[in-house]
């Protein structure tokens, strides 16, 4: 892979002494749309909180492009072009739509971007956090972070708990963002048809390891190997 935008190499992480991700190693191209998929409590969400900073190295490199990352806090990496919309949304639930978008504001960001993207923020921009249902919060931490100005997306759990017709709107969201915009999308989903529908290619985690990598529609034709590392099939 030529220009990765972000590498991690050799990477064994976890909370406090605990080791969550052994040996992790792969590399995301710009522009690219990558999925990972694999059984709840095997690491996908401790893959994206390393990447970001949130967990502790315990050795490996992580790098944005040419830049080394592995020591940077959280902020730095934020700060570098990394958006992580986290599976518990974390909003501030005190704040109104507006204030809490306001938060996630880089110096040059437009509010107007976030609106269009979701109309339903707009008409809600006066609410309280507490006054959204679950698909306008998840609506609210995707359009926060976005305002952030990454040039990498990562996604954990987007569609958790969400009716069906909002999944299919954020996915034409994702769908917008990578096809217009040409943002490098990371996306960690249980939704494994969706992901792979959405992705060019994916990482399938077990047991804090990567155990297969492949492009999505060679796993979308063989369902056996979805069946043995993730337990379900794609539809």
């Amino acid at each position: 892979m030529t220009d990765p935008i972000l590498s991690l190499k050799g990477v064994s992480a976890g909370y406090g002494a605990t080791h969550v991700l052994n040996d992790v190693s792969f590399e995301v191209a710009r522009g690219e749309r990558l999925a990972i998929v694999g059984r709840n409590g095997v690491g996908k969400t401790t893959t994206l909180a390393t990447i970001m900073g949130l967990t502790r190295v315990h050795s490996g490199e992580i790098s944005y492009g040419d830049r080394p990352i592995t020591r940077l806090d959280t902020h730095s990496r934020s700060r570098l072009g990394l958006g992580l919309v986290p599976q518990t949304r974390d909003i501030f639930p005190s704040l109104t739509v507006e204030e809490n978008l306001l938060a996630g504001a880089g110096r040059h960001s437009d509010l107007e971007k976030a609106y269009d993207l979701f109309p339903r923020l707009k008409e809600r921009r006066k609410n309280g956090g507490t006054q959204l249902s679950g698909g306008e919060q998840q609506m609210l931490s995707i359009a926060r972070a976005l305002l952030g100005d990454p040039d990498v997306l990562m996604l954990d759990e987007p569609l958790e708990g969400l009716a069906p017709v909002i999944c299919d709107m954020l996915m034409g969201v994702f769908e917008r963002l990578a096809g217009e915009q040409g943002l490098t999308v990371v996306l960690v989903e249980q939704h494994v048809d969706l992901a792979l529908e959405f992705a060019t290619r994916a990482l399938i985690i077990d047991g804090g390891e990567i155990v297969h990598e492949a492009a999505c529609e060679e796993l979308r034709r063989s369902p056996e190997i979805l069946e043995r590392h993730v337990g379900l099939q794609a539809g």
